[in-house]
């Protein structure tokens, strides 16, 4: 794992059976990345801070807490494997 990237202010929202989900899952181990999970069907209360903060109950959402307080919510699988991809190799070139 790429000890410079701050893994703790990513959380992937996502449920088992969802296939795109599985595709971001496997990118993430991929990558090595430890993402917090947290599945919206095991916990309904993950449900409900997808739809307050993403605005949609879509999945796999990646939630963002940057350093400058804001939050961003990224959903697609392509969109989030290019985000955790794209990171990860500017902070291996940084350090």
């Amino acid at each position: 794992m790429n000890l410079n990237m701050n893994t703790s202010k990513l959380y992937l929202y996502h449920y088992q059976a969802c296939p795109f989900c599985a595709i971001t899952r496997e990118a993430i181990k991929h990558i090595d990345l430890n993402i917090e999970q947290r599945d919206v069907l095991k916990e309904p209360n993950y449900r409900g801070e997808l739809v307050r903060g993403g605005g949609k109950p879509q999945v796999p959402c990646l939630k963002i807490e940057k350093e400058n307080g804001t939050t961003q919510w990224l959903y697609e699988s392509r969109d989030i494997i290019q985000y955790l991809q794209t990171e990860d190799a500017l902070l291996e070139v940084n350090a």
